[in-house]
């Protein structure tokens, strides 16, 4: 499972980070053509809106799997651990009630708007629509291994950027 996993985290990664830079290149090209050419790249801003909507489909499993996500743990963290992993494995069932509600109305949405086109780049918007359906099956992996399963967990040590350790 962690030659699996590191490969899945990898593709991930992978896809974000290619993402992102064709967000930058898009995004430098269409200035370049406004203010360089005096023309417009009628396409750009649709593409980078698309492109980053399945990018953070996508990544938001992994960034719940790092600690990423705003949570308010304040007081979830100083139960004792018994009642704590009670806090998190019923916090986690409410979460993927809620994932699998998004699972299906999204896959609905995306359904319905098949037949609908993007205005600039002519394809159906069912592939931009069907990010939210895979974004949250890949969230709800996530929820699932991490808090019920103890898989996928990436622990770090807590760190303090710009010492801020020194004004607690």
């Amino acid at each position: 499972m962690s030659k699996l996993w590191r490969a899945y985290v990898a593709a991930v990664e992978a896809f974000c980070f290619a993402g992102i830079g064709a967000i930058l290149v898009i995004g430098t090209m269409q200035v370049i053509w406004r203010y360089v050419f005096n023309s417009s790249l009628f396409w750009s801003e649709e593409a980078m809106r698309y492109l980053m909507i399945w990018i953070v489909m996508i990544g938001a499993g992994l960034s719940y799997s790092r600690g990423q996500f705003l949570g308010m743990r304040l007081a979830v963290d100083r139960l004792p651990e018994g009642p704590r992993r009670a806090a998190n494995l019923v916090s986690a069932a409410i979460i993927l009630v809620f994932l699998a509600a998004i699972l299906w109305f999204g896959t609905r949405f995306a359904w319905m708007t098949r037949f609908q086109t993007a205005t600039a780049l002519g394809f159906s918007l069912f592939w931009v629509h069907i990010a939210i359906t895979v974004g949250a099956a890949l969230l709800a992996l996530h929820v699932a291994l991490n808090e019920f399963f103890g898989i996928a967990r990436e622990e770090k040590p807590e760190e303090h950027p710009m010492g801020a350790e020194e004004a607690l």
